[in-house]
């Protein structure tokens, strides 16, 4: 089992790898309803099946509150029930034969939630207003971080720090990968901060690419332009940046977390750096620390109107129709 986010809160908004990830697969259920209906009650009971079928999977969790899922992807079976409500909806690609949706929101009491419209439309407002300002934020954070490649450009050897990336993925098997490319986030941008699963490490070879920021997104880059049939992790802040990859037996990546004293190789791109304007550089990684610090504290007063919206939701609902779906749910998928 493996956690990840296919969803992320970027610079450029909500970025999400649904339809890349789901495309190819055998079966998916596209699960619909608003906040407080149960659909990541749901995904966990699909995770605790696949558990008890000894079945391969991974979880993925949700950026706007990491203890809840947008999905499960049943690996060994190339089955997946996602979160296709706003804004990471979905549609179906191919009704029924591959698609199935099921909308837990059936399952709500109209008549209860009437008198609540108003209070229901001011929450869902305050929600996006919060959502849009912490993408601002995200935005600022980005420049940041691009000035950080600017400064950092002059002191770089480009051209042989590609040469070197290519020998690596030669001589370690990466250039012959294959199978499907993959696209996820181990790392989000989330209301209690930055969270990073790091599931994926266990029983591989980890090799960490050190250097700094401008060094590394070349390396990645070049493994991302020469190498498919890879896994690649993209950044939350600027998901046209990969800051990992990897395939059956290795991962190369910036962040080792817990798994430090597993790793069995490392890069240092240093050698192919010259001096620069260090304390630049630290001002505006500290500038970006503190515009992405900023967009934390608005998305936790996104989470903080989306629970309110589930104070109004969960009363209203009828959880035992709920669990009629989840039985449906569970023949289609197992």
């Amino acid at each position: 089992m493996e956690r990840y986010f296919l969803g992320n809160n970027t610079a450029h908004g909500f970025w999400g790898c649904y339809e890349h990830e789901l495309n190819g697969m055998d079966r998916v259920v596209l699960l619909k309803g608003g906040a407080g209906t149960g659909k990541s009650t749901i995904m966990k009971k699909v995770a605790q099946k696949a558990r008890q079928q000894g079945l391969d999977f991974e979880l993925w969790h949700c950026s706007g509150d990491p203890k809840s899922l947008d999905g499960v992807y049943i690996k060994d079976t190339n089955r997946a029930i996602v979160d296709a409500t706003s804004p990471h909806a979905s549609g179906a690609d191919i009704p029924i034969v591959k698609d199935v949706i099921f909308d837990v929101a059936n399952s709500l009491d109209r008549d209860k939630l009437l008198p609540h419209r108003e209070t229901i439309e001011n929450l869902i407002k305050c929600k996006k207003a919060m959502f849009t300002r912490a993408y601002q934020h995200l935005k600022c954070a980005l420049c940041h971080l691009n000035n950080v490649f600017d400064l950092e450009k002059i002191a770089v050897n480009e051209a042989k720090i590609r040469a070197y990336c290519a020998t690596f993925a030669k001589d370690t098997g990466l250039l012959k990968s294959g199978g499907k490319t993959r696209k996820l986030f181990s790392h989000a941008i989330c209301p209690s901060g930055e969270s990073e699963y790091f599931d994926h490490l266990r029983d591989r070879r980890i090799v960490l690419v050190e250097g700094c920021e401008l060094a590394r997104k070349i390396f990645f880059d070049e493994l991302k332009n020469l190498c498919g049939g890879l896994t690649f992790f993209l950044n939350p802040l600027e998901p046209d940046i990969v800051e990992g990859a990897m395939n059956d037996d290795i991962a190369v990546v910036e962040n080792a977390g817990h798994f430090l004293k597993n790793v069995s190789r490392h890069i240092d791109l240093a050698r192919f750096e010259k001096e620069h304007d260090k304390e630049s550089v630290l001002d505006e990684r500290n500038s970006m620390i503190m515009q992405t610090a900023f967009a934390v504290d608005c998305l936790n007063r996104a989470r903080n109107e989306h629970m309110k919206l589930e104070d109004i939701f969960v009363p209203c609902m009828d959880f035992s129709k709920n669990n009629e779906m989840t039985q449906e749910i569970l023949r289609v998928l197992f």
